[in-house]
Formats: C-alpha cells, structure tokens, sequence
C-alpha cells in the first residue's frame, strides 16, 4: 500500500500504469467531473468518479486480485480501514466476475483527505468509506483500477 499526496507523483515514476494513472490524477481537474466510468487505456486502466456519504458504522472490508486500486479523495475526508490479506478474516461475499472480495477482518485506520491518494495493491483488503466522525460527510472521490 502506498498512502501519499498528489504533490509527490514524481516519486513512483517507476511504477509503469500506476504511475501513468497518477499522472492522470495529477493533471486533471476533477472538481467539476461528472460521476460516472471513464477508460484511460481500456481494461488496462479506468476510473470511476463518485460521490457518497461516509458511514460511521461501514465496517466490510473489500480486496481484488484483478486491478490495483487508486483511491484520490478530491473533496472530503474519509477513514479507509487497511489490513494485509494475510490477516484473520472472514469471507462474506464474494463477485469474481466484478473482482471484488467482501471480508469482515480488524482494520487500522487511515484519513483519506482531499489531494491524497492510496495505492492499493491485491494483498491490502480496504474498507473505504467511513466517516471520520459519527456524522456522515459527503465525498467526491476517483478510483482508478490498473491492470495487475
């Protein structure tokens, strides 16, 4: 997992599509964007812009084995629980077709702010969304799926 700022893109420039997603993020002004599903280079990379409010309760863990994950939190804040694949966990449902895993499993917390990101890897489980507080916040956020 990495957790960082749009500020260091320069830092993974040898990150092959990672670092051409984070590229992407760097230079483009999603303020404005419209919620939907977008390809950057077809299957190998696309996003998804959405909008959604946090849920201090969300405690579902999820994990892919398909796409690394790129999550950029444009406006908002959110704790996004992590833990490695390895750890205890119980399996709830699982969508191979979607590449998606669900898992009930401890996490540790992690905010997730405007302008930083997280690259979650197939070996992070993640459980996105929960608010910060016991109120929930609305986000706007990207999350670009690359190609393994």
């Amino acid at each position: 997992m990495i957790f960082d700022t749009l500020d260091n893109v320069k830092n993974y420039e040898g990150l092959g599509r990672v670092y051409t997603a984070l590229k992407f993020l760097e230079q483009t002004d999603f303020s404005k964007a419209d919620l939907g599903r977008y390809e950057l280079d077809g299957d190998n990379i696309f996003y998804m812009v959405q909008s959604y409010e946090t849920d201090p309760d969300k405690t579902i863990s999820e994990a892919h084995k398909k796409y690394i994950d790129i999550q950029f939190m444009v406006d908002g804040e959110e704790i996004v629980g992590i833990a490695p694949i390895s750890c205890d966990k119980k399996e709830t449902e699982a969508k191979p077709e979607n590449d998606i895993w669900f898992y009930e499993c401890k996490t540790e917390p992690l905010t997730l702010f405007a302008n930083s990101f997280m690259v979650l890897y197939p070996n992070d489980l993640h459980c996105p969304g929960v608010a910060t507080s016991n109120q929930p916040m609305t986000c706007k956020k990207v999350v670009v799926k690359v190609r393994v």
